[in-house]
């Protein structure tokens, strides 16, 4: 069975091959190879807008179903079952892990202070804020993990760096001010820029994304309570499940 899987999935990108020589076609600065999942990732985007704009002003459940059908089950499976990538494919790795993390301290310690005083600012409480925006694992995952791979195999580092922070615009139009998405724009530039150093998710999450998306959430006005950890903790079991089912599924064959 095996065997099949690998003739079925193609020589190059099948999971048993070394992430580094599946995406050699990544380190390019500008390319142009877009494929099946380019589409797929630009149909998601456009889709998860609406998702979000719907769950910020009709029902939150609009969010919800867009972040796990969307932002999740799409991408995994397209990844994991369709390219036969493995969970490298998403950004989900062991390579350069030890330097993501470290990385990812010193951002996340030299953001904190501006988290803190904002948050002092406005009269928020800190710790819920934090934990809330700390369980929100499904924006690195689709944003970067998802869009930016594709949009780096497709089109190289240097147009995935843009287009993710046009992406991240578009995915915040009719949600927020406008004057607020393109500053979350700016900030998925950053971000990257940081990612695409490693390709690794844990330079983002879980020691710098909370902190800068707290900043963020409280400069766009959207403040997270106890209810909201509460939430985010079921959503991220159930987007656990997602991942873990698909990658099972995978590998069960």
């Amino acid at each position: 069975m095996k065997g099949m899987a690998a003739m079925q999935g193609g020589s190059a990108e099948t999971s048993s091959t070394p992430p580094d020589r599946a995406h050699a076609s990544f380190r390019r600065v500008v390319a142009w190879s877009p494929g099946t999942d380019t589409l797929i990732a630009a149909a998601t985007l456009v889709v998860f807008w609406g998702c979000y704009w719907a769950g910020t002003t009709v029902n939150e459940w609009f969010l919800l179903a867009g972040v796990i059908v969307v932002g999740t089950l799409i991408p995994a499976w397209t990844v994991l079952q369709q390219r036969g990538e493995g969970l490298e494919g998403l950004g989900i790795r062991r390579r350069f892990l030890v330097v993501s993390l470290i990385i990812a301290g010193v951002m996340g310690a030299g953001s904190a202070y501006q988290l803190f005083t904002l948050a002092a600012a406005q009269d928020v409480a800190v710790l819920p804020h934090l934990v809330g925006n700390l369980l929100v694992f499904w924006e690195p995952l689709f944003v970067f993990g998802w869009l930016y791979l594709r949009w780096e195999r497709a089109f190289g580092w240097l147009p995935a760096i843009l287009l993710t922070g046009a992406g991240f615009v578009l995915q915040h139009i009719g949600s927020v001010p406008f004057e607020a998405a393109l500053g979350f724009g700016g900030f998925a530039v950053v971000f990257a820029i940081a990612f695409a150093c490693v390709r690794n998710l844990a330079i983002l999450w879980p020691l710098f994304y909370p902190v800068a998306s707290g900043i963020g959430t409280l400069q766009a006005g959207f403040v997270m309570g106890w209810s909201s950890v509460g939430s985010g903790a079921l959503l991220l079991a159930v987007q656990g499940f997602v991942l873990a089912g698909v990658w099972w599924t995978v590998h069960r064959k």
